[in-house]
């Protein structure tokens, strides 16, 4: 299986960067995103806050947080299954704070959110399996940015890994 520091540059937006700099290059497809799954519930375990904590006006709560990196990665596992289908129609983008808005005030039970979490990701890597690597490669576009299936689950590991380190260094400290 192939690895992050196998993916050129030609195959995802400058945009995307800074969360692939927060994956390790040597991380493999078979793997980061159950790392990532239990990095992400390492930190639910460590939040002692509620959910509805907001480190300061104006900004999203934990739960909003984590519902935003819910939302994402359903996002994205719908663009990789669209390129691995070789789809080649442009696909939107999405606006994340017209998303988190219509969350409102939800009540995000510790519970639920891990649930969900647990949810999207073990669907994601299901998608993952049994793909070809003629697939993985397809070239797609999203939100005007021309991306493969392939580097997709990494986007999300280190999207993840980004607000992950927010939570810890803004919300519990």
């Amino acid at each position: 299986m192939f690895q992050l520091k196998d993916i050129n540059s030609d195959e995802y937006s400058d945009y995307y960067s800074s969360y692939l700099s927060l994956v390790d290059q040597e991380a493999a497809l078979d793997h980061v995103l159950q790392d990532s799954l239990e990095s992400t519930l390492s930190l639910l375990d460590d939040i002692d806050k509620p959910f509805s904590y907001k480190y300061a006006a104006n900004k999203w709560s934990i739960g909003q947080v984590l519902m935003h990196d819910i939302d994402t990665e359903r996002v994205f596992a719908y663009r990789a299954l669209r390129f691995m289908r070789k789809d080649a129609s442009v696909l939107p983008g999405f606006d994340q704070d017209v998303f988190v808005d219509a969350l409102g005030d939800l009540a995000f039970a510790k519970a639920e959110l891990q649930q969900s979490i647990i949810a999207t990701r073990n669907a994601t890597i299901q998608l993952f399996k049994n793909v070809t690597e003629e697939s993985l490669k397809f070239k797609g576009n999203a939100s005007g940015q021309v991306m493969t299936a392939r580097v997709i689950p990494f986007l999300i590991a280190g999207h993840n890994s980004h607000h992950e380190k927010v939570i810890r260094e803004r919300y519990l400290t």
